[in-house]
Parts: C-alpha cells; structure tokens; sequence
C-alpha cells in the first residue's frame, strides 16, 4: 500500500477523529500524524487491507490515551466507578431526529457550534468525552466503544448517559438556539469571533467540568433530539494541505 494514498484517504477523517477526542485542533493535527508514522512503521502487522480504517482508527485511539498519561500535570479521571455507571446505562435512549426537529443554519454558524461543542465536551471527564463524542459524532456502537475501552457495554451505556445529560443540562441554559430567551447566540459570536478557537477560549472559562446534578437538571427529550441533531451534523474539518505533505515527508 502506498502511504500517500493512505493518507490523502483518511487524513481527513483521523484528523476529524483525533479533533473530537482532543478538542483542540493544535493537538488534533499532531495526533493524526503520529497515527499515520506507528500505522507505516507497523503497516506489515495489518494483514486484511479491508480493516485498514479501523485499524488507523485505534492506533489513533490508543496514542490520544498514551498522550494523555504521560501529563502529569493533567488530572482527568480514567477511571469511573462502574456500579453506578451500570445502574444509570439502562436509561440511554437511541433517537432519531425528525425533520420537524432539525435546526438549520448558516453554514458560519454551524462552525461557531463545532467550536463552542469542541469546548463543552472536553470539560467532560476524559472517559465520558470518548463515549460521547465516538457514539454520537461518529455513529459507533456502544459494543465497539465499550472495548475500546475494555469496560462492560452497561457501563459504557452509563457514561453515554451521564455525559449527554451533562451537554443537556448546560445546552439547555445557554443555547440560544434551544430556547430563544437563552443569554446566548451564535449570531452575537460572529460579530468578533473570526474563529472556532476563539470560542473555544471564551467557553473554557465559563466552568471547570460540567454537572447535571449540581443544576437540578432533568431529562428533556425535545433538548436531546436537537442536541444531537446539532452534534451528528457538526461540519467536518480538513487539515491543511501543508500537513499532507509535512506527513509525508516525515515518513520519508
């Protein structure tokens, strides 16, 4: 296999990928390469050409966890306790969004939103973060997510429902687009935000983890199916043509 071919392939969806496990498209761009130079090193382990994809995909998996435990100075939680997270699995609802339910914008807007969704998510814990952002951006099973992380799929089911209430819970409260009478809208962000990155500054100040219970939130299944409308729909991003060929000579 030809690594260019590889790359020019999938450099945009393990960028994608690598965004929403990092939130940061710095980080992102710097885990996509370090995928792409294992996955050649290694390319003579992967013996069906078919599963090259899922392949890339848990390299890429297993280097963003590597990366994250080797800072010390980050104290994210890797570990939840399960009993609970089992308890609360069998409460995760799978929608599907009617077109009566959908929100359509300004393309501006949607990326306004991949940016502020990018800085929500990741004051998720990091384990909540990964469920959340593989099942309902990228449409994996929560089977596959649960080995990922070699936990029980009730558990994996329990985070899913743990992170999406808490994405509820502050969506419900700042969104604009939820309910007009919110403090926030993506149209007042347009008028000094000239990128993602800038909204993802602002929001990273508003709280340190984000916590349905310590807001008294409940389910509401209207603020979900949106939600998840806004989040499965986000805009995908492509690298730089610069970092194609900046891989590519790396490898070389």
């Amino acid at each position: 296999m030809n690594i260019e071919t590889i790359i020019r392939e999938y450099g945009s969806y393990i960028y994608n990928y690598a965004l929403k496990l990092s939130c940061h498209p710095v980080d992102a761009q710097d885990l996509a390469q370090e995928t792409f130079i294992k996955a050649w090193k290694n390319i003579e382990s992967l013996k069906e050409e078919s599963a090259l994809k899922s392949w890339l995909t848990s390299i890429c998996y297993h280097e963003f966890l590597m990366r994250l435990r080797a800072e010390n100075s980050r104290k994210e939680e890797l570990i939840e306790n399960f009993e609970i997270l089992e308890k609360q699995g069998s409460y995760v609802q799978e929608l599907t969004s009617r077109p009566e339910d959908e929100i359509i914008v300004a393309e501006e807007i949607r990326k306004l939103q991949n940016g502020c969704f990018l800085a929500m998510v990741r004051k998720l814990t990091l384990n909540q973060r990964i469920v959340f952002s593989l099942v309902d951006m990228y449409g994996m099973k929560a089977e596959e997510v649960a080995d990922l992380l070699d936990t029980t799929i009730l558990a994996t089911k329990g985070l899913l429902y743990r992170a999406r209430m808490n994405i509820d819970s502050f969506f419900s409260g700042h969104c604009n687009l939820l309910d007009i009478n919110n403090p926030c809208s993506c149209e007042s962000w347009i008028s000094f935000s000239e990128n993602r990155n800038k909204i993802q500054q602002e929001t990273r100040k508003l709280l340190n983890h984000l916590d349905y219970k310590a807001n008294n939130y409940h389910f509401d299944l209207e603020v979900r199916k949106k939600i998840l409308y806004l989040y499965a729909n986000m805009p995908q991003e492509k690298p730089e043509d610069e970092w194609y060929q900046m891989v590519i000579s790396a490898l070389k």
